[in-house]
């Protein structure tokens, strides 16, 4: 069931490769520990329209990834690690500019909720 969801601003040259980009990422997670790989969903949404705050990267890629809860916290740490690293190394030629603020939020579900 993990989900990534990968946000980006329309103005960044990786975006052509945004397909690539979301295998890259669906492959890292699915190396990992206790991910069951047929499970894993990501997809993509452009953002056309955004500001930021005074001396920030003009643009920007931001993750969600969505887990059930229940996991040791040193496994979210390594997931964590894992999609930002292959992040970072997704968007690296928009780092090199000083073109994109990166980030990843790991936000876990309840399973109680959760439905399938």
């Amino acid at each position: 069931m993990p989900t990534i969801h990968l946000q980006t601003s329309a103005d960044l040259a990786e975006n052509t490769n945004i397909p690539d980009i979301l295998e890259r990422l669906v492959e890292t997670l699915s190396s990992i520990e206790t991910v069951n790989p047929k499970a894993v969903k990501a997809y993509h949404t452009i953002r056309s329209v955004w500001t930021m705050g005074k001396g920030a990267e003009p643009g920007f890629a931001a993750c969600e990834l969505a887990i059930l809860g229940g996991r040791p916290e040193e496994l979210k740490i390594k997931m964590a690690d894992a999609i930002f690293a292959a992040l970072q190394t997704s968007f690296a030629q928009s780092a090199a500019t000083g073109e994109v603020s990166l980030t990843l939020e790991v936000r876990e579900m309840e399973p109680a909720t959760y439905r399938k």
